[in-house]
């Protein structure tokens, strides 16, 4: 009968102790998780000619993170640009079309485990005839998709802010 008293006892002083215990919980997934910063620098666009006098086609990046949609300012076309030596596979590779943008996205705890970051090359082509100027539509020229958490933060290294050295952002070697 002892046995039992005590059993009951400790069952009861141990479901007491176990609704104390906070257990970790993922947070809302649609609560803000972090900053996504995406540097977008030059392309080399082979099948895209240079700007003439009269026509001129100007490619743009557009990035999606999950509902989210934004878009680069067309590049600028310099024919002398290379990427850094850091950078590059090979020397003296050409990239004219320069964006030097950053774009930056809010991220959920839901988007980091959905698709990623889907990037979708664009063109845009202009005609000129004197002060007149004709837009086009923006034509789809490539795709690619990158996986969050299995591609890019896995290689992410984490750096000390000059500005504030108890924080730290986690960056991308490249």
């Amino acid at each position: 009968m002892l046995n039992v008293a005590v059993a009951a006892a400790g069952g009861h002083l141990l479901r007491e102790t176990l609704d104390q215990v906070q257990v970790p919980r993922f947070a809302n997934s649609k609560t803000p998780a972090c900053k996504l910063s995406v540097r977008v620098l030059s392309a080399s666009l082979p099948g895209l000619p240079a700007p003439g006098n009269f026509t001129r086609s100007r490619p743009f990046l557009q990035l999606n993170v999950g509902s989210v949609e934004k878009e680069t300012e067309p590049a600028d076309y310099n024919p002398n640009s290379t990427r850094s030596e850091k950078a590059a596979g090979a020397e003296g590779t050409q990239y004219p079309w320069r964006f030097d943008e950053q774009v930056t996205f809010t991220v959920t705890t839901e988007d980091l485990s959905g698709p990623g970051l889907k990037l979708r090359l664009r063109v845009i082509s202009d005609t000129q005839f004197g002060f007149l100027q004709f837009s086009g539509r923006p034509a789809d020229v490539g795709e690619a998709t990158l996986d969050l958490q299995k591609r890019i933060l896995p290689s992410c290294l984490q750096q000390t802010l000059k500005s504030d050295k108890r924080r730290c952002v986690w960056c991308s070697p490249v």
